[in-house]
């Protein structure tokens, strides 16, 4: 499993924006090897709002060929939102290890 991580900071008190234009993210849900998604937000008292884009796939490969779809170019087009505080910052990482709850 791949696990794809964008950190972005948000300009303080306008986080809900952000989290508003990804109920709108959908496409992603339709694509081969694609396993889920969150949205996280630290909870912290900075100057800023922070929020980490978290998602899940089969395989970093899945991850690359989303990177190149049509859906991938439509999520992504038109301007920045001007509430978005410099570069989104990516992280990919493999799983080494997962742990369920028994039973």
């Amino acid at each position: 499993m791949y696990i794809a991580v964008n950190k972005l900071k948000v300009q303080k008190t306008r986080g809900d924006e952000l989290e508003q234009r990804f109920q709108h993210s959908g496409a992603v849900a339709r694509e081969p090897g694609f396993l889920g998604f969150e949205l996280w937000k630290w909870d912290g008292d900075g100057e800023h709002e922070e929020f980490l884009v978290v998602s899940r796939w089969e395989s970093e490969e899945a991850h690359s060929q989303w990177t190149k779809s049509e859906s991938f170019k439509q999520a992504h087009s038109g301007p920045p939102a001007d509430f978005i505080l410099g570069h989104p910052e990516f992280s990919g990482y493999q799983v080494k290890m997962s742990v369920a709850p028994e039973g």
